[in-house]
């Protein structure tokens, strides 16, 4: 199996942030509902508003809960490369005023890949260099209906832009391979030179194994993590 090096998700802070956050306006809520006799419009209006937040929250919640269910099972899924392969999860990379957080940085002697997972129902379509994809979803009546999505594409491009940058300032010659999975029941229609698609499980390991460009040697291998770790520190 492979090496863990580095495991963190920030959607679990991201949760733990929401929690803390119901804490405080449902102790808000208690607060305007006392008051509720004394300064009836500002306690009616205040737990108007407090309610509507926690609605919003609510539906935070629930994305993050779908993209850490995601994540979990990629991680399962990529932990099963060879010994050998070393793995970093939420990578975070600055470069200039922009940063980047990489879901999965994998290394190995045939190469660095940085991976993306999205974990969606519906067909996103669209062309590889369109900034807004449409994702198709069907609802249990069978109606199809659209929705505006950042195009993946462009975003793990972005990643790589600044992950090359990154071993480039630290005298690394290596350049990153980008990989976009889909688990769960979400596809993509677009078709990409520059990125990897992968909707199949085992495609991801096949892809990564069979990958043969580079040839990295260990005391490179750990010098990057090496970099990365002390990156991810300051």
């Amino acid at each position: 199996m492979a090496q863990i090096v580095k495991k963190s998700n920030r959607l679990n802070s991201q949760i733990k942030k929401l929690y803390l956050e119901w804490l405080f306006y449902g102790g808000l809520a208690a607060v305007c509902v006392a008051l509720l006799e004394v300064t009836q419009m500002f306690s009616f209006v205040g737990i108007q508003l407090i309610f509507l937040k926690i609605l919003d929250s609510i539906n935070n919640y629930r994305i993050l809960k779908v993209g850490l269910g995601g994540e979990k099972k990629v991680f399962e899924l990529i932990n099963h490369l060879p010994k050998g392969y070393k793995i970093l999860t939420d990578v975070k990379i600055v470069n200039g005023r922009k940063s980047s957080q990489i879901d999965f940085v994998i290394i190995g002697r045939n190469g660095i890949f940085i991976m993306e997972a999205k974990n969606m129902r519906g067909t996103i379509r669209g062309k590889e260099n369109d900034k807004v994809l449409k994702k198709i979803k069907i609802g249990k009546s069978g109606d199809k209906y659209a929705s505006d999505v950042y195009n993946p594409i462009l975003q793990i491009l972005g990643h790589k832009k600044g992950f090359d940058a990154f071993l480039a300032s630290k005298g690394h010659s290596y350049r990153a391979i980008p990989i976009l999975y889909f688990s769960g029941e979400g596809s993509i229609e677009v078709e990409s030179e520059k990125v990897k698609i992968i909707d199949e499980p085992v495609l991801v390991i096949d892809y990564i194994k069979r990958h043969n460009q580079d040839n990295i040697s260990d005391f490179v291998q750990n010098k990057i993590i090496e970099d990365l770790l002390e990156k991810a520190e300051k």
